[in-house]
């Protein structure tokens, strides 16, 4: 496992740990119980792990550019039996609608592993481009699309590749639904909320159970060389997320609809544009099912944020 200690990492280690699984949990510090050190920029130090620990699996959970993964994947190929891709649901065509990189015709319905792709690329590329030496220029690079064709070109019926929802759960860098138990956690009577973002819909998935579907993907006879769709089988609008947030924490505040400031990030979005996934097909050839109670996901994630503060 490349990149174990990230927030979903720990949750695909453990979600294989309790299917007898033996994980290597590879990264620059090689802490933890599996922990190995590893660079996943020099590939030939990642081939002879693979060959010391006689590994089968790799699932690289770092695959953000072509330049960073490309060497790897050719290193790799014929080395291991399945290579497990994380990718995103930002592959879409709604994606670049979505953030005005382009005008595509809206899909308003699910999209399922054969919809439309972006036909822009570099989703987060600024004009100009960050400086060399920042934290973020990697972002310049990231493009999923490209990673995605390389892994099955290379490795054919040993490629699974995963385009995962916007996830959230403890640890949750993005804090996806701070805006919603933010006023619930502080007692507030009142929560205001845009009314186009109220409405609108998006698939997400709770960090335990993308882990889980990861896991499963990565031991599953029946997932070599497919692509699917990973998240909740019926994603609903944000209006319905206010309501479950509510329910689970007891808050009976009002939700008053306005709209947002031209200076909040979501003034930035076309909501036109939805980001559904369609996940049936990840289900129905796996049979798979989210693990975590939907209660007990809600509550794990609004006692994070409470703990944040």
């Amino acid at each position: 496992m490349i990149g174990a200690a990230g927030f979903i990492g720990p949750h695909v280690v453990a979600a294989l740990e309790r299917r007898g699984v033996e994980v290597v949990a590879a990264g620059r510090s090689g802490s933890g119980p599996h922990g190995e050190a590893l660079d996943r920029d020099d590939p030939a130090a990642v081939v002879r792990l693979v060959r010391a620990r006689r590994i089968e699996v790799v699932i690289d959970m770092l695959a953000l550019t072509t330049v960073g993964t490309a060497p790897l994947i050719d290193a790799l190929e014929g080395r291991v039996g399945r290579y497990v891709l994380a990718s995103s649901a930002d592959v879409y065509r709604n994606y670049e609608g979505l953030h005005r990189r382009a005008h595509p015709e809206p899909i308003t319905t699910p999209v399922d592993e054969t919809s439309a792709l972006r036909r822009s690329r570099h989703p987060y590329r600024r004009r100009p481009r960050r400086a060399k030496d920042a934290p973020d220029a990697w972002l310049d690079d990231y493009d999923k699309i490209p990673i995605e064709t390389a892994a099955r070109e290379r490795f054919g019926a040993g490629a699974t590749i995963l385009r995962l929802p916007m996830i959230f759960g403890p640890k949750d860098r993005q804090r996806r639904f701070r805006w919603i138990l933010g006023p619930m956690l502080a007692g507030g009577a009142r929560l205001r909320v845009d009314p186009a973002w109220a409405g609108w819909r998006t698939t997400y998935g709770y960090v335990d159970d993308v882990g889980d579907a990861l896991a499963t993907a990565a031991i599953h006879p029946e997932a070599g060389g497919r692509t699917f769709n990973v998240g909740e089988a019926e994603p609903p609008d944000h209006r319905a997320w206010i309501q479950r947030f509510a329910a689970a924490l007891g808050w009976k505040g009002e939700v008053e609809e306005s709209p947002a400031p031209a200076d909040s990030p979501i003034a930035g979005l076309d909501l036109r544009y939805p980001l559904i996934l369609d996940s049936h097909a990840f289900r129905r050839t796996l049979d798979w099912r989210e693990p975590t109670p939907p209660a007990q996901a809600l509550l794990r994630t609004a006692e994070d944020e409470r703990a944040r503060g």
